[in-house]
């Protein structure tokens, strides 16, 4: 019986020492062994300070000080690091008193905190994703409705032929960052998960092939590029190939700022398989593809890494840009199921490690661009169009790219003043531009209402903001186009021509 409890102790992943009164060690099982360095064997029987590590944690724990007594025979303190350990190891102690043939043993079970606390960090990382996720929700259909009333009158402007021509280059200059601006906010939308996803099967070497082309050709030549694609076919991933992509380059263009004067960057890709054992957070089990971006760079103090992916969180100067960069790959690969690992040491570079789920289904190609078939069709109508939107510069500035090719633009300021107008036209009505997010009555609800009166309504589904339906789910709807606030002028006419032309639901 003894010798089965041994074996059960010794199973336990929990470390446990315990003392007789002379202080001498009479039993500690095998993971306390591991922990504190110390052969069964050469201390069972010996004093304690025959293992210092242990010695050093005897002494920490203040057990003579803590007054335990048949009334009160157990305490609980924390250590912070157990001593001689790299890293330290964060340890809760039981101490209990024990009474064997009238002598008092001091027995201490040790638990290892280190998975308690990456569960801790993998929570607190997640709520702060959500809480600025949040925040981007709020502001973002805001600033895509400014924008696209910006660069659409921009647009107009550097297309008048009464533009003088020492304005263009101002005007130029302000579209420029009427853009980047727009490029901020759909960071923002692809940081809080909310961006557009479409997932296919695919084979990630052929999305890194493309990570590379644009890295070559974009960052400095002094910077030596090793992408040694694997000599075995690597598992498909189902992943969206464009948000994989800019979260892929998000990777790169960080190695990049950290080789200021030239390095290396190296990417290598693997099949591996985490055993259920090995899944503590963020880890989890299962097959999964291994993306491994390292550079020989600076590296990072271990109070750098530790916020690595915290949005905003930068060390570079504020002109290189809003800290975002490894948020969204962080939130791009949580987003797809997966987790990644970073680790860095000053002068040492840094590595990252991008762990993608498996798919058994079979990788498909990417559909190619329709943009050169649009560029073929004519673009100008005689149709009538009716823009419904809430924000007054938002219908003004559509009104006036669509008006400008021929079209004739009616305006509805909600879904309720829709619907009336659209039963009210006459001639009918052939195309409805909804917004989708507006007050009294939302784009969907009116749409649905009008098509409950008119099957065949045409209709474009607007959306500057991130608390939308999906566009895969809008384009389940027949007859439904969505477009993403802001757009280019050409790209709004091009797609109202195309649903006009399109075949009637």
């Amino acid at each position: 019986m003894e010798g089965q409890n041994e074996a059960i102790l010794n199973a336990l992943d929990d470390a446990i020492v315990s003392l007789d009164p002379q202080r001498r060690v009479v039993f500690l099982n095998e993971a306390a062994a591991a922990l504190f360095g110390c052969p069964r064997g050469q201390v069972t029987g010996q004093p304690l300070e025959e293992c210092p590590v242990l010695a050093e944690v005897w002494r920490r724990l203040k057990i003579g000080e803590l007054g335990l007594s048949a009334s009160a025979p157990r305490a609980v303190r924390r250590l912070d690091a157990a001593p001689g350990q790299r890293p330290g190891v964060p340890l809760e102690a039981c101490i209990s008193q024990t009474w064997v043939a009238g002598q008092s043993h001091v027995t201490v079970w040790f638990r290892d905190l280190s998975v308690q606390r990456r569960m801790e960090d993998a929570v607190y990382q997640a709520r702060k994703h959500q809480a600025v996720g949040a925040l981007a929700s709020g502001i973002a259909h805001d600033f895509n409705n400014i924008l696209t009333a910006v660069i659409s009158q921009i647009d107009l402007a550097l297309h008048s032929p009464e533009c003088p021509e020492s304005l263009r280059a101002n005007l130029c200059y302000a579209e420029t960052s009427a853009r980047r601006g727009a490029e901020l906010v759909a960071k923002l939308q692809l940081f809080s998960r909310q961006a557009t996803s479409k997932l296919i099967a695919l084979d990630l070497g052929d999305v890194v092939d493309k990570v590379v082309f644009v890295l070559r050709h974009t960052i400095d030549p002094r910077i030596e590029i090793r992408w040694d694609p694997p000599a075995q076919r690597v598992w498909p991933v189902k992943a969206d190939t464009s948000l994989l992509m800019q979260a892929l380059i998000n990777l790169g263009l960080n190695a990049r700022d950290a080789m200021p004067a030239g390095g290396q960057l190296r990417l290598a890709l693997a099949n591996v398989t985490t055993a259920p054992v090995e899944a503590r957070p963020p880890r989890k089990a299962g097959d999964f593809v291994k993306l491994t971006v390292a550079d020989t760079g600076q590296g990072m103090p271990p109070e750098t890494l530790a916020r690595l992916f915290d949005p905003y969180f930068t060390t570079k100067d504020i002109r290189q840009g809003p800290g975002l960069g490894l948020s969204i790959t962080f939130s791009v690969v949580a987003e797809h199921g997966g987790w990644i690992e970073a680790e860095s040491r000053v002068g040492e570079g840094s590595t990252y490690h991008v762990f993608l789920p498996r798919t058994r289904e079979a990788p498909v190609a990417v559909a190619p661009s329709d943009s050169a078939a649009l560029a073929t069709q004519t673009l100008e109508g005689r149709e009538r169009i009716l823009v419904v939107d809430d924000e007054e510069a938002v219908r003004m500035v559509i009104r006036a790219v669509l008006s400008y090719r021929g079209y004739e633009v009616l305006e509805a300021v909600d879904g309720e003043d829709a619907i009336r107008q659209y039963q009210a036209a006459r001639p009918p009505v052939n195309l409805v531009l909804m917004d989708l997010h507006m007050p009294r009555m939302n784009g969907r609800d009116a749409l649905e209402r009008i098509r409950q009166r008119d099957p065949h309504v045409r209709a474009i589904l607007l959306s500057g903001g991130l608390q939308e339906p999906e566009p895969d789910t809008v384009a389940q709807v027949e007859g439904v186009r969505f477009l993403q606030k802001p757009f280019d002028n050409p790209q709004l006419v091009a797609v109202v021509r195309e649903t006009l032309d399109a075949p009637p639901p």
